[in-house]
């Protein structure tokens, strides 16, 4: 073979592997950005298209496993066409020339392999994957031999961890939920005040409760000994309308808190403090809203192993749901 013609035929193969990882690599960012609903009614009306990338969605982990293993032969060819470029050029090559031309058209493959197809798929998902699906399809059975073992390996460790209740068609979930109350919202069909709740709701569920807990040495509160007359000027003092109560002798014992309004009715504080639901200090955020919901209760304190570590507010949890964006650690005004 002719220089010319190796020079060709390398080109060819480095185009050719560019053009490999711009579509696995697009592919997978269109895959994450796919309306489901939209998907969905186009299935139901006997779009075939449609039914076969409902068919991946609805079993992610083998479009992963393919595009995984598309991306690194996409990245071996591309690899190999530019060591083939530098022997032609270079007549003897050696590690350094190699990595040279490499690190030389890496640019090249970063931009036309990755970023623009990405951001192509980005703007147009389910268009540039309906126009694609075939490639899609012939490539998902060129390495069925591979990936199935993958998939296999990755629902065996799924069943033996901590995560067994999580498949891994399961972890697109929530980010296809968002996106589904994020449409729903431009279209109209939730309110601002809907769409704020469902995505507090979202981000509040995992987190734990640890991050709204005022600590124990942090509490605004007196000892439950204390007279209505002080109450209500501790109430005055910081502008609060539930006071936290511990035993006089123990500054870690929180157990309890008082209503300002139900002060001006009685003249012994003692008979209406109110106990604290206790919390398990490895509880969510939502877990511990619904447990205080439940039990109607103002205040929770938080506990490990039988110790105070301190104590949280329903209504500082409420605002989170309405507010995400607030500091994740709030102070109760106890």
């Amino acid at each position: 073979m002719s220089l010319k013609l190796e020079a060709l035929a390398a080109a060819i193969l480095f185009l050719v592997g560019l053009r490999l990882s711009a579509f696995f690599s697009g592919s997978e960012t269109g895959f994450y950005r796919l309306s489901l609903p939209r998907l969905d009614i186009d299935a139901r009306a006997g779009d075939k298209t449609a039914r076969q990338l409902q068919w991946f969605s609805q079993n992610p982990a083998y479009f992963i496993a393919t595009c995984l293993i598309g991306n690194n032969v996409a990245n071996y060819v591309t690899t190999a066409a530019i060591g083939w470029m530098a022997l032609i050029f270079f007549t003897e090559t050696s590690a350094q020339i190699e990595l040279a031309a490499t690190l030389l058209m890496a640019p090249i493959v970063f931009q036309f392999g990755e970023l623009l197809p990405k951001s192509v798929y980005y703007l147009t998902p389910l268009s540039r994957l309906r126009g694609e699906i075939r490639w899609l399809r012939y490539f998902y059975r060129s390495f069925l031999v591979l990936s199935y073992p993958l998939v296999q390996i990755t629902r065996i460790f799924e069943r033996i961890s901590a995560q067994q209740h999580q498949p891994t068609e399961m972890l697109l979930g929530r980010n296809r939920l968002v996106q589904l109350l994020q449409h729903s919202h431009e279209e109209g069909v939730l309110t601002d005040i809907q769409s704020r709740l469902t995505n507090g709701l979202l981000q509040l569920a995992p987190q734990p409760i640890l991050n709204a807990m005022t600590p124990h040495s942090r509490i605004l509160g007196l000892p439950d000994s204390a007279s209505r007359d002080e109450l209500l000027e501790f109430a005055r003092k910081f502008g609060v309308s539930g006071i936290v109560v511990r035993k006089p002798d123990q500054p870690q014992s929180w157990y309890g808190y008082v209503s300002v309004a139900e002060l001006f009715a009685v003249d012994e504080p003692q008979s209406i403090v109110q106990q604290m639901p206790v919390v398990d200090s490895q509880s969510s955020k939502l877990v511990t809203l619904h447990q205080l919901q439940r039990e109607q209760a103002t205040y929770g304190v938080i506990h490990r192993d039988g110790v105070v570590l301190g104590v949280v507010s329903r209504s500082g949890l409420v605002e989170q749901i309405y507010r995400p964006e607030i500091a994740q650690t709030s102070k109760v005004k106890a």
